[in-house]
C-alpha cells in the first residue's frame, strides 16, 4: 500500500484519518522472544558520527569538554533525530535488539528546552527538531525490514506547560494543589513563552483544538504528595497525585471527580486521546506503546484507554499489540494496572527496587535470593513474573525512580567493568522477562549525579542537584554533551568489550532452536553449587547459577558476581535431562576472543555424578559469564 503521509498535522482530531498510512506489520507472536532497546531521540544520533571520531577509550582525556559548557548544555536539546536512529539500524541489528522503544518524538513548545519529549504542545505533530512524520514512519518501516519491532512513547496523564493559572490577575505556571475549585485557566503561553490571550498560531498554546477547552484540564494546581498516603485508597481516582500537574505539566481531566460516577467531561477527554494515539498508530504502524505516568491515571481510565487502543491495533491486523505501563511505587501499585485477561497493560517496567536489585546482585553486593524470590510469587508482582509475559526487565533508564542518578557503570573502576555490565544484561537476557537495554549501555556509558560540580551550579534551596536526571541522558553522538564529559567525538563502537559479549548473548537467545526458546520462555531455577564439599544455593559475591527449562531442553547460565577474582564450583544440572556422561555444548564465554565472540567454537562440558546429582564444573574469570545448552 502506497504511503499517505500529509505533511501538514490536522488541526482538528475530526480530520485525523485512522485508515493506516500504508502497509501494516504484524505483531510479534510473544513479546518474551524480543529485546527492546530504549532511547531518547534528542540524545541517541543525529546521523553526523562519520564527521566526528570515534571516543578513545585508551585515550579518555583527549576529548574533554570544558565542565561549565558541558553541563549547560545537558539541559536543553542537543540534536539527536528521528533520521539518526534509522542511520544506527545496523548498529542495533548487531548488539541483538529486536524492539526498539523510542522516547517521546511529539511536538514540544518552541521556548522550551524540554528535549525529553514529555511535555507536549501538539499531539498531533512531530517536534521539528527531531524531524517530521514521514521520518518517523520511514524510520518505522526501515526498522521492520531489519527485524526490529517498534514502540513509540505516549502520555496520556498531561500536557505540556502550554497555559497559565490566573492568580488574581498574575499570569503563574504553577500553583499549589487543591480539590476543589478548579483555578481558572488565565491565559494561554505564546511560541515566546509570553502570556496571550489567542492562540494565533501552530506554535502558541496547545494543540489540536479539542485540548484548547480549559475544562480538558483538572486545573488543580502541581502535585505535592507523589503517593497514597496511609489512610487513602491507592485506587481512588481523588487522589492528589491523580489529579494534580506534574510539577508545571498540565494535568488532563482523563478521570471522574468522584468513583463509578460518570463525568462526561472526563470522557470527552478520554475519547480525544484515543483518538489522538489511534491517529499515530495508523500514521506510523508501531508495533506496541510504552504508556507514561499510568499510576497518575485511574484504574478505569486507563483500562478505557488501553481497551480502545487494543481494539483499533487488532481491528488493522495487530493482534498483539504491546501495552507497557511506567507505573511507579512498586509492585503493588504495579499489580493494580496489569490485567491477565486483555483490559489493561500487558506489562509494567520493573522500575525501582527490582532494577536496583538486579543491580546489586550482579556486583556482588547483594544475595541473589534477594532477585530470584521475585519470580516466585513471594512478592506483590510475583505470580505476574513467574511467566515473564507482564514485566519488563530493567537495569538502567532515564529516570532511575527510587534510585540514585546512576547508571550501572557509575564510579566502576574494576579491570572487569566492561565485562561486569554486559552480564547484568546478561542476566536480563537469560532469565524471566523481556529485557530492555537503555541506550548506551553496552559502550558502558558511566553518568552520574556526581558529575555534577556544585561550584559551577550550586544545590537548590533543599539541597538538590538541579536537572539531575541530564546525567543518566549523555549524548551517544557527542555533541556538547557526551558520554564521560566530552564534547565532539561519539560512542558508537561495535568492537567495544561490552558490546560485543552483549551481542554475543543475544545471539544465543534469539537462536532459531530449543535451548534459545528455553532462555526466552522456559520455566527459571536457581541452581545449587558446590564449593567445597556442600552444595548450596546461589551466594552473594560468588558463582552463582540457574536454569531455564521448557519440556526437553534445559538452557544452563553461570555468572561470576565477584567483580576482581575468579571463581569455579560445580553446578546441579537437570538429571533426567543430562544423565552422567552427556555434555553440554557451551554457547558463550566471556573469555572467548573478539572472533571467538562472534565465531563461537566448538566447545563441551562434561556431566559428572555427584553422589546422584548431575553436576557440571565451571570456571569464570571475575565478572564471567557462561551459557551452556
Amino acid at each position: 500500500m502506497p504511503l499517505d503521509i500529509p505533511q501538514s498535522a490536522p488541526a482538528d482530531l475530526s480530520d485525523a484519518s485512522l485508515v493506516p498510512a500504508g502497509s501494516v506489520h504484524a505483531s510479534p507472536i510473544d513479546w518474551r522472544d524480543q529485546i527492546l532497546y530504549f532511547l531518547l531521540p534528542d540524545r541517541f544520533s543525529d546521523g553526523k558520527e562519520a564527521a566526528r571520531p570515534l571516543f578513545d577509550r585508551a585515550n579518555a582525556g583527549e576529548h574533554a569538554a570544558d565542565k561549565r559548557a558541558w553541563m549547560s548544555a545537558g539541559k536543553a536539546f542537543t540534536g539527536g533525530t528521528i533520521a539518526g536512529i534509522e542511520s544506527k539500524l545496523p548498529y542495533l541489528s548487531g548488539l541483538g535488539v529486536t524492539a526498539l522503544w523510542i522516547g517521546p518524538v511529539w511536538k514540544q513548545r518552541a521556548d522550551l528546552q524540554t528535549y525529553h519529549g514529555y511535555g507536549i504542545q501538539d499531539f498531533l505533530d512531530v517536534d521539528p527538531r527531531f524531524g517530521t512524520r514521514s521520518h518517523l514512519r520511514s524510520l518505522v518501516d526501515a526498522a521492520h525490514e531489519r527485524g526490529i519491532n517498534v514502540i513509540l512513547d505516549i502520555i496520556y496523564n498531561h500536557s505540556g506547560n502550554n497555559w497559565f493559572y490566573d492568580d488574581a490577575g498574575t499570569a503563574r505556571e504553577k500553583m499549589a494543589y487543591r480539590f476543589d475549585p478548579p483555578y481558572p485557566l488565565g491565559s494561554w503561553r505564546s511560541a515566546s513563552g509570553a502570556p496571550t490571550g489567542n492562540i494565533a498560531g501552530r506554535d502558541d498554546g496547545v494543540w489540536p483544538r479539542e485540548f484548547q477547552n480549559p475544562d480538558f484540564y483538572t486545573r488543580a494546581g502541581q502535585i505535592g504528595r507523589w503517593d497514597p498516603q496511609p489512610w487513602e485508597d491507592p485506587l481512588d481516582p481523588r487522589d492528589e497525585f491523580r489529579r494534580g500537574d506534574f510539577f508545571d505539566l498540565k494535568d488532563l481531566r482523563v478521570q471522574e471527580r468522584q468513583p463509578f460516577v460518570s463525568d462526561p467531561q472526563a470522557g470527552a477527554v478520554l475519547d480525544a486521546l484515543r483518538k489522538v494515539y489511534q491517529y499515530w498508530i495508523a500514521l506510523s504502524d508501531c508495533d506496541g506503546v510504552r504508556i507514561d505516568t499510568v499510576k497518575h491515571v485511574s484504574f478505569e481510565a486507563s483500562r478505557n484507554f488501553c481497551g480502545a487502543l487494543r481494539e483499533y491495533a487488532e481491528s488493522i491486523g495487530k493482534e498483539n499489540f504491546l501495552l507497557l505501563g511506567e507505573v511507579t511505587g512498586g509492585a503493588d501499585m504495579a499489580r493494580n494496572y496489569l490485567d491477565l485477561f486483555g483490559r489493561n497493560l500487558d506489562a509494567a517496567l520493573d522500575l525501582g527496587g527490582p532494577s536496583q536489585t538486579l543491580c546489586n546482585v550482579a556486583k556482588g553486593l547483594a544475595d541473589p535470593a534477594s532477585f530470584f524470590s521475585q519470580f516466585g510469587g513471594h512478592d506483590a508482582l510475583g505470580s505476574h513474573r513467574e511467566v515473564g509475559r507482564y514485566h519488563v526487565s530493567v537495569l538502567d533508564d532515564h529516570d532511575m525512580v527510587g534510585r540514585a542518578k546512576a547508571r550501572f557503570s557509575a564510579g566502576n573502576s574494576i579491570a572487569a567493568r566492561y565485562q561486569q555490565v554486559a552480564h547484568a544484561v546478561g542476566m536480563q537476557l537469560t532469565t524471566l522477562g523481556i529485557p530492555c537495554i537503555y541506550y548506551g549501555t553496552e559502550q558502558a556509558l558511566d553518568g552520574s549525579e556526581q558529575n555534577h560540580d556544585t561550584s559551577i551550579e550550586p544545590r537548590d534551596g533543599s539541597g538538590a542537584i538541579p536537572f539531575n536526571d541530564r546525567y543518566i541522558r549523555e549524548s551517544m553522538f557527542g555533541g556538547q554533551f557526551g558520554a564521560f564529559v566530552t564534547s565532539g567525538c561519539h560512542f558508537f563502537d561495535p568492537n567495544h568489550p561490552t558490546y560485543l559479549r552483549i551481542a554475543a548473548i543475544a545471539r544465543v537467545v534469539t537462536a532459531k532452536d530449543g535451548i534459545a526458546l528455553a532462555l526466552r520462555r522456559g520455566r527459571q531455577y536457581p541452581r545449587d553449587v558446590r564449593f567445597a564439599s556442600e552444595y548450596v544455593p546461589p551466594r552473594q559475591g560468588e558463582l552463582i547459577a540457574w536454569s531455564r527449562i521448557l519440556f526437553d531442553k534445559e538452557a544452563v547460565v553461570a555468572l561470576n558476581t565477584n567483580g576482581t577474582d575468579p571463581r569455579g564450583a560445580f553446578v546441579t544440572v537437570d538429571r533426567g535431562l543430562h544423565p552422567a556422561g552427556s555434555t553440554l555444548r557451551v554457547l558463550y564465554r566471556s573469555d572467548w576472543t573478539d572472533a571467538q565472540l562472534q565465531s563461537p567454537p566448538a566447545q563441551t562440558a562434561a556431566v559428572t555424578d555427584d553422589n546422584g546429582r548431575s553436576v557440571v564444573r565451571i570456571d569464570l574469570p571475575p565478572a564471567g559469564m557462561a551459557v551452556l545448552g
